[in-house]
């Protein structure tokens, strides 16, 4: 007895192994991941904005700050990211900067 795969189609194989993420979930792994080229082309092609509060309770600089990257830091800042900004519990970036130890992002 001789074994002949079935042959699927390329359409059945796309729809059973596709998975999608949100672009805020992509976005803030690349901050996290410090993957500059990433984040600067999400902000160009305008998939995310700068002002949002994530799931987190944070916004994308508070995110930044929080992986001690200081270059992702500068490069949200140059995007027009607000160092004003306030997280769900009322603190801006400089205020996790300083209680996180990162004083080369708090300057």
């Amino acid at each position: 007895m001789r074994y002949y795969p079935t042959r699927r189609t390329s359409r059945s194989l796309r729809s059973t192994r596709t998975v999608r993420f949100p672009n805020d979930v992509l976005f803030l792994d690349h901050i996290r991941q410090g993957d500059l080229e990433q984040v600067g082309r999400f902000i160009r092609a305008r998939k995310v904005t700068l002002d949002t509060i994530y799931l987190t309770g944070m916004g994308a600089l508070h995110e930044a700050v929080l992986s001690g990257n200081l270059e992702c830091v500068k490069l949200l800042i140059k995007y027009g990211a607000d160092i004003e900004q306030r997280d769900e519990n009322g603190w801006t970036p400089l205020h996790m900067a300083c209680s996180d130890a990162y004083p080369h992002i708090a300057r």
